[in-house]
């Protein structure tokens, strides 16, 4: 079988080779972006784990204000507290 060979033309090759550097842009910027995703998913795990740590702090200290409220009722008995006076008004 005998090859054969064509030489193409300018705008032919200039187009191929523009496509060409198009599709490479196109890799840099898809590259770029899973980069910067990935960063970010790393930020959001971050942020995550804080957030469930002040979620289960939080929940600590409302019990620990819990068993406080129970040991003021439990000494005075039922009643309201004022906080801006700390005057505890018994039912």
């Amino acid at each position: 079988m005998e090859t054969k060979s064509v030489k193409l033309t300018t705008d032919e090759l200039d187009s191929i080779l523009s496509l060409r550097n198009l599709v490479r842009e196109n890799v840099e910027k898809v590259g770029k972006l899973n980069i910067q995703r990935h960063f970010l998913d790393k930020e959001v795990e971050f942020v995550n784990e804080q957030l469930g740590a002040l979620y289960q702090e939080s929940m600590q200290l409302g019990e620990k204000e819990k068993l406080k409220i129970d040991e003021i009722v439990a000494k005075y008995g039922e009643g309201k507290l004022d906080f801006a006076s700390g005057i505890y008004t018994i039912d």
